[in-house]
């Protein structure tokens, strides 16, 4: 009894992970009254999401060979969406600094 896990599973495991921290983000900042560390607290989860979003993006792309299901959209949907809300933000901070 082998179990293999194909991309699809990976970029959606990722993208569910990306969505929890996405959530804390917006907890830490809705339940924090200090804005320095609401900064770490926020920015943290943002940045861990954007990596994850890359990672899972690139294993969407090496699945694009098997079977479309609900789970690759999804995945799809969530990890390029995180990736260019980071590309955004860099872009923001870069610029606008």
């Amino acid at each position: 009894m082998s179990i293999t896990k194909n991309h699809t599973e990976t970029s959606y495991k990722i993208s569910i992970w990306i969505l929890y921290l996405l959530a804390f983000a917006i907890a830490t900042v809705i339940l924090n009254n200090d804005p320095r560390l609401s900064r770490i607290l926020f920015g943290l989860p943002i940045l861990t999401s954007g990596v994850l979003g890359i990672i899972g993006s690139i294993a969407v792309v090496k699945g694009f060979e098997e079977p479309a299901n609900e789970k690759r959209t999804f995945a799809m949907l969530v990890n390029f969406g995180m990736v260019l809300l980071t590309l955004a933000i860099l872009l923001s901070n870069t610029v606008y600094s």
